[in-house]
């Protein structure tokens, strides 16, 4: 069985080796049917040329239907050196002959080389002559000895010249398919690939989503479990304060302090496990974060540029705002964190709230588990506040975001929809 962390790589490797097989075959499919093409074009021009030449044995007017009825524009016999020696229609006075003398050696070329050219959409077919081709000696005079006088040219290459559209149309016909096909086996790939990393992250949110359950089913039994002793160890600590000895009472103040702590986090995680909808009513954010200021120790700068007004339980909303300015003015010590509040208007009806620091900002390793139960980066922290406070926020179909701040420090971006009192307020006043 493939393990969890490292079957992507092998499913992404796998996909990857199957469309590349796949690539290849389109391409040696094309190839195969360029080749063939060219061999369907040779064979054209050898049937024309063989016509036309046949068609020749019997008189030049034959030919010339011959060739219409081909084709075939141009048809010359030339000498080795690429001279013309006789021809019928259009054909070039020379034939540039190193091309086709590169191809191989004149056995080889006896089956001829056929080119297309694009400029003038015509095929050109030369080869080597298989026949003995008869010349016209009638001014042709032999020497005192009985040889013919020399260097005498003889007639060795073969022409045909021809139209082309209809083997240009059939490749560019494949090279369009082969291209479409690579393409579309690209996307294809590219659709399978998308839809994988979909399936995978709908599998680590259904798998996250039964950790949490299974998580919210021992926390309240834990909860409830852990109430029960708590209240026993806070009545023992009452007794014992008023038994023991002043200068012993410290270490009951610090065992209190313990017990009230686990106290709060009982009380967190049953806020987090019970219904986060609450009672809501409308809430002027203005007010709170006013009377929220001022019970923490260090300066926040609060602006508001609307008149803020949401629907949401009270104490949820206060509980929501509270840990996010404790988190910003906590977030560096020895130094002021430079905390500030601003809330905007947003589109559809949205006020967005940012509580701004300059503290010791999120590391890019813990961004991803932020807002995980019980997960946290202090001492004395439970780590099930920014938990319970986007559940809080999303019951109200709004979401929390927290992100890096330009120049250093982090953002935490509250958006919620406005009452449906003061949107209708502010519709009227604009009409």
């Amino acid at each position: 069985m493939i393990v969890d962390g490292r079957e992507p790589f092998f499913v992404i490797t796998s996909l990857i080796f199957a469309f590349l097989i796949l690539i290849g075959l389109v391409i040696f499919l094309a190839t195969a049917l360029t080749e063939r093409e060219e061999l369907r074009m040779q064979s054209e021009a050898e049937r024309a040329f063989n016509s036309v030449f046949l068609a020749l044995q019997d008189n030049t007017t034959k030919a010339l239907k011959t060739m219409q009825e081909q084709d075939v524009s141009g048809v010359g016999v030339y000498s080795s050196m690429g001279r013309k020696v006789l021809s019928l229609g259009n054909v070039p006075m020379t034939i540039p002959l190193v091309k086709f003398d590169n191809k191989g050696s004149k056995q080889e070329s006896n089956i001829g080389t056929a080119t297309y050219n694009k400029e003038t959409g015509m095929i050109e077919y030369i080869r080597f002559s298989r026949l003995t081709i008869l010349l016209d000696t009638g001014e042709l005079t032999l020497t005192e000895s009985g040889l013919l006088p020399t260097p005498i040219d003889f007639p060795d290459v073969l022409y045909l010249h021809f139209d082309g559209q209809n083997y240009y149309h059939r490749l560019m016909i494949i090279m369009f398919i082969g291209v479409v096909s690579v393409l579309v086996l690209v996307g294809l790939f590219l659709l399978v690939l998308s839809i994988y990393r979909s399936n995978r992250r709908y599998r680590d949110t259904i798998a996250k989503q039964e950790s949490l359950v299974n998580l919210g089913q021992a926390a309240r039994t834990l909860t409830h479990e852990i109430k029960n002793p708590l209240s026993a160890i806070t009545i023992q600590l009452a007794l014992l304060r008023k038994t023991m000895p002043k200068e012993n009472r410290e270490d009951l103040n610090l065992m209190s302090q313990e017990v009230d702590r686990l106290t709060q986090l009982t009380n967190k995680v049953s806020d987090f496990l019970r219904n986060p909808l609450g009672m809501p009513e409308v809430v002027d954010l203005n007010e709170l974060f006013s009377t929220l200021i001022k019970r923490f120790d260090k300066p926040i700068r609060f602006s508001s540029e609307t008149s803020a007004q949401i629907l949401i339980d009270r104490d949820r909303a206060r509980s929501v705002f509270e840990n996010l300015l404790k988190n910003a003015v906590e977030s560096c010590s020895g130094r002021d964190p430079e905390v500030e509040v601003a809330i905007r208007s947003g589109k559809r009806g949205l006020i967005h709230i940012f509580v701004m620091d300059r503290g010791d900002g999120i590391k890019s390793r813990d961004e991803k588990k932020i807002f995980d139960p019980f997960f946290t980066t202090k001492i004395h922290g439970s780590g099930i506040g920014l938990s319970i406070s986007r559940q809080f926020v999303r019951a109200r179909g709004g979401n929390v975001r927290l992100y890096t701040r330009d120049g250093g420090g982090t953002v935490a971006e509250v958006v919620l929809p406005r009452s449906i009192h003061t949107t209708k307020l502010l519709e009227s006043e604009r009409t």
